[in-house]
This record gives C-alpha cells, sequence and structure tokens, in this order.
C-alpha cells in the first residue's frame, strides 16, 4: 500500500540578503511519520522551517503540503491546508490561563460562530475538548492558572496541547526541549508520540539533544551547511562516522 505524501520538498533553495541558507533540499515525509531534523548551530534548520510555514521567501524550488504546491500561499493560508507550527519560544499566552489559551485553539479548530459561548452545546463540546486535551498532557488541575506560572517543560506541553487541538495533520516542532528539565522530557516525549500515534498527526522535528530525538523519530535528515547531508533511520545515523565529523570535527 502506498503511503500518502503529507510534506513534498524539491530543490529547495532559501536565500536571505547575500547568503544562500539552505541549497537543494529535497525529501518528503509521509503520513503519520515522525521525522527529525539535525545540525549544527547556523546550518539553516529554523529558516528551512521557515520557508515551509512561508515566514522566509523561497527562492527557487517546490514546497507541497497535503498534495499541495504551497510556495505563493501565505502562512495563514498554508495553516488552512493543514500546517501547523511550535516555535523555539513557545508558542502560548502566558497572560492567560490554560483553559483560555486552549479554547483559542478550539475555537480556530471548530471554526466556532462568535456567538457559540451563547449556546450550552457548543460550550460544553469545548470545554470536554479542553479538558481532554489537558489531562492528555497531565495539565487538567492547573486549567484555570495563568500559563505565565507554569514550568518551561509544562509550557512545552502546554503548547502540545494546542497543536493537538489544531485542525492540522503536519506539525513542524522547533527545539521542544529547550528550557525543559530532564524531569518533564520523557513525558515530552510521550506527548509527542501520542500527537503522531493517538492523533494522527504527521511531524517534522527540530531538536539539538540527539538522545531525546533518536527515541522519538522514524527518520533522521542531517543537514550541514544549509544542505542534506545525510538521512536514515535513527541507529543508522546514529552510528554513521559522519554524524560524529559534523558535531566534533
Amino acid at each position: 500500500m502506498t503511503k500518502k505524501s503529507i510534506l513534498k520538498i524539491e530543490n529547495l533553495h532559501v536565500q536571505l540578503g547575500q547568503r544562500m541558507i539552505n541549497q537543494d533540499i529535497s525529501l518528503e515525509v509521509f503520513d503519520g511519520e515522525i521525522v527529525g531534523i539535525v545540525g549544527p548551530n547556523g546550518c539553516g534548520k529554523t529558516t528551512f522551517f521557515n520557508a515551509i510555514s512561508g515566514f522566509a521567501p523561497i527562492d527557487t524550488g517546490l514546497v507541497s503540503i497535503n498534495g499541495l504546491e504551497v510556495n505563493n500561499l501565505s502562512p495563514s493560508k498554508r495553516a488552512k491546508q493543514g500546517l501547523a507550527r511550535g516555535f523555539q519560544n513557545v508558542g502560548v499566552f502566558k497572560e492567560m490561563t490554560l483553559e483560555e489559551n486552549l479554547i483559542m485553539a478550539a475555537e480556530n479548530a471548530l471554526e466556532l460562530p462568535m456567538y457559540w459561548m451563547f449556546s450550552s452545546k457548543q460550550k460544553k463540546k469545548v470545554d470536554k475538548l479542553v479538558n481532554k486535551a489537558l489531562k492528555d498532557v497531565e495539565l487538567l488541575e492547573h486549567k484555570n492558572s495563568l500559563a505565565g506560572v507554569l514550568s518551561g517543560g509544562q509550557l512545552r506541553l502546554l503548547e502540545m496541547a494546542k497543536l493537538n487541538l489544531s485542525n492540522a495533520n503536519l506539525l513542524l516542532i522547533d527545539e521542544p526541549t529547550a528550557g525543559v528539565s530532564p524531569v518533564l522530557r520523557n513525558q515530552l516525549a510521550d506527548s509527542i508520540k501520542q500527537l503522531s500515534q493517538k492523533h494522527g498527526k504527521t511531524i517534522v522535528i527540530i531538536e539539538h539533544d540527539l538522545k531525546f530525538l533518536f527515541s522519538l523519530v522514524d527518520r533522521v535528515i542531517v543537514l550541514v551547511d544549509g544542505k542534506k547531508y545525510m538521512e536514515g533511520k535513527p541507529k543508522e545515523v546514529q552510528n554513521d562516522k559522519r554524524l560524529k565529523e559534523v558535531y566534533f570535527g
């Protein structure tokens, strides 16, 4: 059975100013996969995500999401095509409660009318979704707390809950372990796996913690100097002497 293509990149070049950041990158991500992107600092990983999501102009090449070429689409239109993104700086509103953060995500996903809060049926539906999403990441007891009081790891878990509630089937997650204590990293890994296995999301993840990443992904792509340097299953890449050369010379 042929796997469905969710993200397809063909010969991508991204130039910012006089510098070519991404060069001739081609890859394909299939339905249900978790794919890791690794590489030394400055190799163009975040620019690559920016190009996919519409925040960086594509010089040449093609980006397709769920079978549709999106080169000329704005970030919001790419989101409607099925893309959602988690940023290096956590994408939650710290001055709002956890519930309010997730209500915003649910409103957008369900395309609710302005007056939905006056409908007891709709309120029950949203409340059920919010409670379930918070329970999945073990944050239900903090439902009415301001997001700003959470630890770095809890903020990441809240971000995963937001991504869960989105309509997107393709998630780009950038450095999820940044600011996360070792205690919560296993829980974060479990929540990302849940997004894939339980909720049917296809995930591409940038991560500097190789141990965390290799335990999570189906496939690893290594970028060096803006180019795709190598690709393979986690164990293959982990045991390849070229990976050590990339990081340690």
